[in-house]
């Protein structure tokens, strides 16, 4: 029998994941340098390896999903994907660690719950391990075992996002010293503006608390890319 699988989904942070990329890797570019090489890796972060293989089914992933939506993927744009590729691949392996050091684990059973809702993997309405292999095959180009591991990933580090969070909830009086501060130091349209405002001012304070779990990591552990290197064949 097949294993227990899960699909490929973000539950946080969807509208501001690519900023939050940005804005922690602006502050990396000192632990990026590759020194010497790793000929299957494209980074390692601390004894972890991130296969070159993995990243390039990535990137390749994704420019077809834009090209099918009749998006021209230029050298601009491919460049800008490949670097965005590696910043998500690396900051996933940074929230793996922080995730095992709190003990968040999946399930077979949250796996198998997940799995079964993908439509890409149904048959009428109901999973089928026909589908599954196929799709597995031809759309992930992996195997079962390697895609199940990979979702489990995922949805460890989703778990994680969701734990910040669930505790970067502010209280009332937190609400309207930030909104002050957004507004010059005026409440005026606080009680019209708080409902929106709320959920804005918590997700920042989540990403402010997942880069700080980021700079933790990285207090603990080395990063190192060799994009350049694969790329140039060397």
């Amino acid at each position: 029998m097949i294993s227990l699988l899960s699909r490929h989904r973000r539950t946080l942070f969807i509208a501001t994941i690519a900023v939050f990329l940005a804005g922690t890797f602006v502050g990396l570019g000192g632990y990026l340098l590759g020194k010497g090489g790793n000929s299957q890796a494209v980074a390692t972060v601390g004894s972890t390896s991130i296969p070159y293989s993995r990243y390039l089914t990535r990137v390749n992933q994704y420019s077809e999903a834009l090209r099918s939506r009749n998006q021209d993927v230029s050298d601009d744009m491919l460049k800008k994907i490949k670097a965005e590729t590696l910043r998500d691949m690396v900051v996933e392996e940074i929230l793996l660690i922080k995730a095992d050091e709190l003990g968040l684990a999946v399930t077979d059973e949250e796996l198998a719950r997940s799995i079964r809702a993908y439509p890409a993997f149904q048959v009428g309405g109901e999973f089928s391990p026909q589908a599954y292999r196929r799709a597995v095959y031809s759309n992930f180009r992996d195997t079962v075992q390697g895609y199940e591991d990979m979702q489990r990933r995922g949805l460890k580090t989703s778990r994680l996002r969701q734990l910040v969070y669930q505790s970067a909830t502010l209280t009332p009086a937190e609400l309207r010293q930030l909104y002050a501060q957004a507004h010059k130091g005026s409440l005026k349209g606080f009680e019209k503006d708080q409902k929106a405002f709320a959920p804005r001012a918590q997700q920042a304070r989540a990403l402010d608390l997942l880069n700080l779990i980021i700079k933790q990591v990285l207090s603990q552990v080395e990063v190192r890319t060799y994009l350049e290197q694969r790329e140039s064949g060397a």
